[in-house]
């Protein structure tokens, strides 16, 4: 298996120059394996170097802000603080910014009209996400404080991009106002707002197995709401990968190991 290290350094065996083109039609025909982390990992030093050739290219940024942020979600915890890094950089690249640094010395002002002049809703959801995962790691304050932008993030994304990645700028929108109704009225915001958004993410692409999961453990939880929350997760188990070999896999993982503690959930 490749060592980290080979994945963030330049790359000494590309040769003088390569074709980016080529390179993105290498990585894509791995697609259907990439559940499995060394293709993952090869996919993404194909796309690094194609990054090399041609380092203002939206497309390949994007592309890898979402392959890091699977990798992040393939490897051990420890780890895992590199993948979500990565995705947040590499989104705000591609739109514009030089990477989170310069995202976070934004005021709220220029931030949201950084947000509302951005065109590209899929970059938008992985700086979301990136940038979400890493909130853990940030002081509280600063978590506490960050929401709202992403919030805007999301809300922006789902202007732009509902479709993309099986409606998850609607999934990932429920699961914050999910997350945010424990706050109470701080943030105004209800536990019945999510479900809403849920739904339109099921609605969207109904064969994206991750939109019932989320619903299952981020609202059907906090609902107490236990037959919706087996009644989602058993269609889980039963649907087909489909065309999502990646994230159908990982949800069907993930349904398999809250089943299992359901108990934990529902005392």
């Amino acid at each position: 298996m490749r060592t980290l290290t080979l994945l963030v350094v330049t790359f000494s065996t590309v040769l003088a120059w390569a074709d980016p083109s080529e390179l993105v039609r290498q990585a894509e025909s791995l697609y259907a394996e990439c559940y499995q982390l060394p293709v993952l990992e090869r996919m993404i030093e194909l796309y690094e170097q194609a990054r090399q050739e041609a380092p203002q290219d939206r497309e390949i940024l994007v592309r890898l802000a979402q392959l890091w942020y699977e990798w992040a979600v393939l490897k051990p915890a420890e780890e895992e603080e590199l993948g979500w890094r990565k995705t947040a950089d590499y989104a705000f690249q591609a739109l514009g910014l030089s990477g989170l640094d310069e995202a976070l010395k934004l005021s709220n002002e220029a931030f949201q009209e950084f947000v509302r002049g951005s065109t590209d809703g899929r970059a938008l959801l992985w700086a979301g996400h990136g940038w979400g995962q890493l909130l853990s790691n940030m002081n509280p304050f600063s978590a506490f404080f960050a929401l709202p932008k992403i919030r805007i993030i999301y809300e922006r994304s789902m202007e732009l991009a509902p479709d993309y990645m099986g409606g998850s700028a609607y999934q990932a929108y429920a699961t914050l106002l999910a997350n945010l109704s424990d706050y109470g009225i701080l943030f105004g915001v209800k536990l019945s707002q999510a479900k809403t958004y849920f739904e339109k993410a099921i609605e969207t692409d109904p064969t994206y197995l991750e939109n019932y999961v989320a619903y299952a453990k981020e609202y059907a939880v906090r609902a107490n709401d236990r037959a919706l929350f087996e009644s989602l997760l058993r269609h889980v188990l039963e649907a087909p990968i489909g065309n999502w070999p990646f994230w159908n896999r990982h949800a069907k993982e993930k349904a398999a190991e809250y089943l299992a503690n359901i108990e934990k959930y529902f005392r």
